[in-house]
């Protein structure tokens, strides 16, 4: 779970600088248009992008501090291109805090590559240690970490994309069916279909969650399934398998593929199924999640998060629905505040002790508070 983060820039074109007090394990990010909100996710994402491909990091300065498994780990990393084509990695520190010990990982700077306080031959400058060591027994919890920071677009082709038909290869599905572990479906990347085939299977404890919540928000639905199909244009191998979740409405004796439901309906069952089935340690980021959805599909997630998402896992969210705002407990919302290129994100919390106890109260207040119209305090 990230604890905090901060950035900054560091070439004319990018000026741009975060703060952040404490993250919790739910966020609601809120602030007017241009904030900053969807940039810092960018930014996050991008960030832990670069650590779990391997790939090189853009320009800037990262401050992070985050828990996994009630350990605490502090990383700091300077990525400079002023002087050179491409960028290089100017400093790098990584600590952990155990029992009020601190131990340093990685120590990095232009000259030294420390590793445990033992020198390293040279190694690429513009990939960083967390990367480059994620074999090591030390390293791997925190490589995948980032690995586990899940970003879901619902932009039109990412929402078909994962409503699509897939023929999967049985020995995958066999070997998941032997590990029974979520970590194994999470890497497939499988959609949605697939996905709520294995819960039904393999975790029907999730699978009765996810279908009495879809149900429950859509009271319209009488029934749920998982069939096997056949999809035109999609070649399935005689060793491979395709289905298809579908639904029977009230009044209605035809079946209704998942494909044929409408973006909102496909939109709340992907988000209920990957937040069911998120590995341990994960973080999972929704921008603008009520778009294209009602009051009835807006108002499950703040309730649906606290009851059944695990408790190791993080949730970053950005809206500007005040049903949504509203919805969600005030400490769980962080207010961003601009003033230039430089964004200080603070705590609902703040606006808790402030405003009372009453969420209408607060929020009402909030939409003319300087913190989140972004006038002068």
């Amino acid at each position: 779970m990230i604890l905090k983060y901060s950035y900054k820039g560091q070439i004319e074109k990018d000026p741009w600088e975060f703060t952040t007090d404490t993250f919790d394990r739910i966020n609601l990010f809120v602030g007017i248009s241009g904030s900053g909100k969807s940039r810092f996710l960018n930014l996050l994402f991008n960030m832990a992008r670069s650590v779990s491909k391997s790939l090189p990091f853009s320009h800037g300065k990262w401050e992070i501090e985050f828990l996994i498994d009630d350990v605490q780990y502090r990383w700091e990393l300077n990525v400079n291109n002023k002087e050179e084509p491409q960028p290089f990695i100017e400093h790098e520190k990584l600590t952990l805090t155990s029992n009020e010990d601190v131990v340093i990982l990685i120590d990095r700077n232009r000259e030294s590559f420390l590793f445990k306080g033992t020198k390293l031959p040279k190694l690429p400058r513009n990939k960083p240690g967390i990367a480059l060591l994620n074999e090591e027994e030390s390293i791997l919890p925190i490589y995948n970490h980032f690995t586990h920071i899940q970003r879901r677009l619902f932009y039109e082709s990412g929402l078909r994309d994962a409503m699509s038909y897939e023929a999967v290869p049985l020995h995958i599905i066999e070997n998941i069916r032997k590990e029974k572990n979520i970590e194994l479906i999470w890497k497939q990347e499988l959609t949605v279909n697939t996905k709520m085939f294995l819960m039904k299977e393999l975790y029907p404890e999730l699978y009765d969650i996810a279908i009495n919540n879809f149900i429950n928000i859509f009271p319209f639905i009488k029934q749920c399934d998982v069939k096997a199909t056949r999809a035109r244009g999609v070649p399935i191998a005689p060793d491979s398998l395709m289905v298809t979740f579908c639904i029977k409405e009230k009044g209605i004796q035809n079946w209704l593929n998942l494909a044929d439901l409408s973006s909102g309906m496909q939109k709340v069952l992907l988000i209920i199924t990957d937040i069911l089935l998120l590995p341990r340690n994960s973080t999972y980021i929704i921008d603008e999640y009520e778009n294209s959805l009602g009051i009835n599909a807006i108002d499950f997630l703040p309730d649906f998060l606290i009851t059944y998402a695990r408790k190791e896992s993080q949730f970053f969210i950005t809206t500007h629905h005040p049903y949504l705002i509203n919805s969600m407990p005030i400490e769980y919302w962080r207010i961003f505040h601009r003033e230039g290129s430089s964004v200080v994100v603070k705590n609902g919390s703040e606006l808790k002790e402030r405003y009372g106890k009453s969420k209408q109260k607060a929020f009402v207040q909030l939409i003319n508070d300087p913190l989140y119209t972004g006038n002068e305090l």
